[in-house]
């Protein structure tokens, strides 16, 4: 059976797998912490899902309370091994996925704002936990060379209605 087709994690489970979790229409909140742990940011977040035959989709946007708005869309393949491969289609970021236990954490490494203007490349690592069949925590770090710069706990509920 296509990992992309399976039906949803049973509450008894509490697996999170990313296909079936942001297949549903969604809404989430969050907030960025400095290095130190000090709210630097807040955000709100929404998205949705679709799945193809061998893959899923999902169109995700954060607004912040700065301004920023980043939206991304992942298309996302799984294997017969659990390995998850997903690519935003909007920027070329490359990510990879796996379970750690019922948990499950994406890695990827994408452009950060630096001095002046400049950007570089930042390492971010972000872990999902299924609360309830429909609710979701994440926690992510980025880093730079081992340092630690930011991270990010956002909150995710799924929606009966888009």
């Amino acid at each position: 059976m296509n990992r992309m087709t399976q039906p949803d994690p049973s509450e008894d489970t509490r697996l999170f797998r990313p296909d079936a979790f942001f297949l549903k229409p969604w809404r989430g909140w969050g907030v960025v912490r400095d290095a130190a742990g000090r709210t630097i940011d807040r955000y709100e977040a929404r998205g949705h899902g679709r799945s193809g035959s061998r893959s899923a989709a999902a169109e995700q946007v954060y607004t912040f309370e700065s301004g920023r708005v980043t939206a991304v869309e992942w298309d996302i393949l799984s294997d017969d091994e659990d390995h998850y491969y997903a690519r935003d289609l909007k920027s070329g970021v490359e990510a990879r996925g796996r379970n750690l236990g019922k948990d499950f954490r994406w890695s990827f490494e994408a452009p950060a704002p630096g001095l002046l203007g400049r950007f570089f490349k930042a390492r971010t690592t972000s872990t999902f936990t299924l609360a309830t069949p429909t609710t979701a925590f994440s926690f992510a770090e980025t880093r730079r060379l081992g340092r630690l710069l930011v991270t990010y706990t956002t909150f995710y509920e799924q929606l009966d209605r888009p």
